[in-house]
């Protein structure tokens, strides 16, 4: 899975046009994972959730690969 893929976008709405929404998707997948009123809100998320991401690639967060001669 490529890194940083979580983003967002701006939503029409058709009922109100001064209103808009903002989607945060996965740009990899295509998957919405929420939308919010404001921009802001939007651009906190896709950071949070791409901090979440690269904080996992650190050595203290990954996990030991299993070895089948444990077995």
């Amino acid at each position: 899975m490529l890194k940083k893929t979580i983003t967002w976008r701006k939503l029409p709405d058709p009922h109100n046009v001064e209103a808009p929404k903002y989607e945060v998707y996965d740009s990899d997948t295509g998957a919405t994972i929420g939308v919010f009123d404001d921009r802001e809100a939007a651009e906190d998320e896709v950071a949070r959730m791409n901090r979440s991401d690269v904080e996992g690639l650190e050595k203290q967060h990954r996990k030991k690969d299993a070895d089948p001669a444990d077995s």
